[in-house]
């Protein structure tokens, strides 16, 4: 059981195929969101030794993994959504997910994929202190007056700063080392929680209107897998290392999702939401692709 509740692909995957079929749940669970998300981002950043983070001397591939994040990606993000959208909700939910930091799944894939870990986890921890001013920088310069700026800086205090500060007190308990054999399910669990209610919420949406999805998903596809396929050929084509070519191109492929739709709820209701619900479901399909195009560079090199 353990086993099972420790792979985030099963883990999302039936939570978004639970969604779509019993969604009744999800109203119930709507208020779990947020603690939810504290959790699952807790447990995910507990790992962080930020006095043992050496920002100096990766400042060149971190500003890299930064500018692939917020401006290729969080571009591509925006170029899509200003030629396909009409939909004011949908427009939100996606400049939301512009202004959110990466996953802080980066890390977790990296490892599974044999990437620069280190790297990710200097990278990620960096931008993530950045965020809390590129985050209401970037909302109130797109979505101006929809929006109060104290209402931001309360929900990333909520969502990010009370996470990180958990984290360091999780980690001086003296029992965490046997807590964190199963950090990764409780990381899991909180996906699934957010996983089901964002989708749940949305479930007459996905399943009637076709025309809405169509250039949701079409952005989808891009903002995934077309953004990480291009990231990971042009570091091939210029002879980056594969381990930190594999950092580079998570981070020029993923968001978290998470954060996003519960921020894009707490903003501007349940239809905000819908970009996350269906990009969630291309970012769990991403990791397997990335997984073939790491084993077939592999096995070129070797």
């Amino acid at each position: 059981m353990k086993r099972i509740l420790k792979s985030s692909s099963f883990v999302f995957v039936f939570a978004a195929a639970l969604a779509l079929a019993y969604p009744g749940l999800a109203g119930l669970l709507e208020p779990c969101l947020i603690p939810a998300i504290i959790v699952l981002m807790t447990f995910s950043l507990i790992e962080i030794e930020l006095r043992k983070l050496d920002v100096r001397r990766d400042l060149k591939s971190i500003l890299t993994a930064l500018g692939l994040n917020y401006i290729f990606l969080s571009g591509l993000i925006l170029v899509g959504a200003v030629f396909l959208l009409k939909d004011v909700s949908l427009w939100r939910g996606f400049i939301v997910m512009i202004a959110t930091p990466p996953a802080v799944g980066i890390i977790a894939l990296s490892t599974l994929l044999k990437g620069d870990t280190k790297f990710a986890l200097v990278a990620n921890t960096s931008i993530y202190v950045l965020s809390i001013l590129l985050m209401p920088a970037i909302l109130l310069l797109f979505l101006g007056s929809a929006i109060n700026p104290l209402t931001i800086l309360k929900i990333l205090l909520e969502l990010i700063g009370l996470p990180l500060v958990l984290s360091r007190v999780i980690g001086l308990i003296p029992r965490y080392e046997q807590l964190k054999e199963d950090k990764d399910i409780l990381i899991n669990l909180g996906f699934f929680v957010v996983i089901y209610v964002i989708i749940g919420l949305n479930h007459d949406v996905l399943l009637s209107e076709y025309g809405l999805l169509i250039p949701v998903s079409i952005i989808g596809i891009i903002r995934t897998f077309f953004a990480g396929t291009l990231v990971f050929g042009l570091g091939r084509a210029l002879n980056i290392p594969l381990d930190r070519n594999i950092a580079y191109a998570l981070f020029g492929s993923y968001k978290n999702l998470g954060l996003t739709a519960t921020i894009a709820l707490l903003l501007f209701g349940a239809r905000a939401t819908i970009p996350s619900a269906v990009c969630i479901l291309f970012e769990v399909l991403m990791f397997p692709y990335l997984s073939m195009l790491t084993k077939h560079q592999r096995l070129t090199l070797s």
